[in-house]
């Protein structure tokens, strides 16, 4: 049975658990407004993404010029290591705090709350001219909001190629259609791989899959299941995705 790869961010140490069998653990549901998010993200000490820290002894180009620099590093890296489905959560991973699968307020509202180590990430892979040929990237959610993480997309990456990220929501129609009953996000995962294959001509095995998110169980599903993970922490940036790529993800 695989172990699961957690990274520690202040010494660059891993450690392993062992994947569980327990039943997925949720929320309940509850109604979120633009102003209860920005309430819960400043309790919780969320900074805006636009007040990052620069080293003093960068200018903002020259910092914005390293970071993309370590993402272009970080791109090439996956396509090496033979990745070609980067899967991303939504909430509490492409996000810095959770919209419980019910917020009200606008999608730009939610800008702020991107983290910066995915701005980098998404931008330079949507750059890439590797994306959707041999390099795909979805996001796969239990929220049934796809229409407001499609939105947010267009509005943080101002591009029509973000048109071709395919969103896997647990919308209504999602879980009627569903046809069989797997844990984790697994049944997202084989509906996007499907759906690559059918319009895109692509195939893809369980080990030439990311998956980026923050729930322990669903990381070590995934890895039972064969697919290649990482574990979102608060802590995540662009130096700790480089370290993982290079030193800790398996190839494929």
């Amino acid at each position: 049975m695989s172990r699961t790869t957690k990274v520690n961010p202040s010494n660059n140490a891993t450690t392993t658990s062992s994947p569980t069998d327990d039943e997925i653990s949720q929320s309940s549901s509850s109604l979120t407004t633009s102003t209860e998010l920005k309430d819960q993200c400043s309790n919780a000490g969320l900074s805006n993404k636009n007040l990052s820290t620069v080293s003093p002894d960068l200018t903002t180009s020259e910092y914005i010029a390293e970071q993309r620099a370590k993402t272009r590093d970080i791109v090439l890296g996956l396509q090496n290591k033979n990745i070609k489905l980067i899967a991303i959560d939504f909430d509490n991973t492409f996000l810095s705090t959770h919209t419980h699968g019910y917020y009200k307020g606008t999608a730009d509202s939610l800008l702020p709350y991107i983290r910066p180590v995915f701005q980098y990430f998404i931008q330079e892979l949507l750059a890439s001219s590797a994306f959707s040929r041999t390099l795909h990237v979805c996001f796969v959610s239990f929220s049934p909001q796809e229409k407001l993480i499609k939105k947010l997309l267009r509005l943080a990456f101002t591009t029509s190629k973000t048109d071709q990220i395919i969103i896997r929501c647990s919308t209504p129609e999602f879980v009627a259609n569903m046809k069989a009953d797997y844990p984790g996000k697994e049944c997202h995962l084989l509906s996007v791989v499907t759906e690559i294959d059918k319009k895109r001509k692509t195939r893809i095995a369980r080990r030439e899959i990311l998956l980026l998110d923050d729930d322990p169980y669903n990381i070590s599903t995934a890895e039972r299941f064969g697919h290649r993970v990482l574990e979102i922490r608060d802590e995540i940036s662009l130096d700790i995705l480089k370290d993982f790529v290079y030193n800790k993800l398996p190839d494929s």
